[in-house]
């Protein structure tokens, strides 16, 4: 938002609260997650049956994972982080079986509902709606993340670090610091074992891109960056 001083030069206003990706959800909102995690945490667990008449939640529920692998909406990684940071490959399977299962019941085609139930319960999706449900944090175990923040208005300025803790407080913690005047979003998090290590590797995999030796920033888009990540994570699994 641009406004003009008593000077008539304009002037930038910085509006948004927070970076993109970490907006909080509205109460209202959450409770209607909330609800629609208990059916299909009930559906994939108990039977179809659950599912009747409240087929909209199966789709407020991929919904969910949809965003935690598009990246797209002001509150995905706030999300991502309520549901215990599912990798891409995980957040996408659960997103396009839970479209699938709808379309079963919707078909009454009980069989593949099944199927496709069984499905979710190997990926692991009831113990993370349980944790949605009740809002318990997923344990670390050890590991850390790799993280990628950027602002709207240098959306090519990254800055790649790590850390070993919940990548969510550490973002507010960046933001909350003396001279950030826009705030900082994320645009990707890796949950990986070793995470400064990884963050070593990673910074001198793109070490063409830096912008300074003895700083974490970086100049490139966004694109290329994951997909280095991404590359290093699933070598290193």
């Amino acid at each position: 938002m641009e406004t003009r001083s008593r000077t008539g030069q304009q002037v930038r206003r910085i509006e948004q609260k927070w970076g993109f990706g970490l907006a909080p959800i509205k109460p209202d909102v959450q409770r209607g997650r909330v609800e629609a995690a208990r059916t299909v945490l009930a559906t994939v667990t108990q039977g179809h049956h659950a599912a009747l008449g409240r087929l909209d939640d199966l789709s407020t529920v991929k919904g969910l994972f949809t965003r935690t692998h598009e990246k797209d909406q002001w509150d995905w990684f706030t999300v991502c982080a309520q549901l215990g940071y599912p990798s891409l490959k995980e957040a996408r399977q659960t997103s396009g079986t839970l479209h699938h299962l709808r379309r079963c019941l919707r078909d009454a085609n009980w069989q593949a509902a099944a199927v496709a139930a069984a499905t979710l319960e190997k990926i692991g999706l009831p113990d993370r709606l349980r944790d949605f449900v009740t809002g318990t944090s997923a344990p670390l175990n050890g590991h850390g993340f790799v993280y990628v923040l950027s602002t709207r208005e240098a959306r090519e300025t990254l800055k790649i670090g790590y850390t070993d803790r919940d990548p969510l407080t550490r973002a507010k913690e960046i933001n909350s610091a003396t001279g950030v005047v826009i705030p900082w979003g994320v645009r990707g998090a890796w949950m990986v074992p070793h995470a400064r290590r990884v963050e070593a590797d990673v910074h001198a995999l793109l070490a063409d891109y830096r912008v300074r030796r003895d700083r974490e920033f970086f100049h490139m888009p966004f694109s290329e960056a994951a997909h280095v990540i991404e590359e290093y994570v699933v070598k290193a699994r």
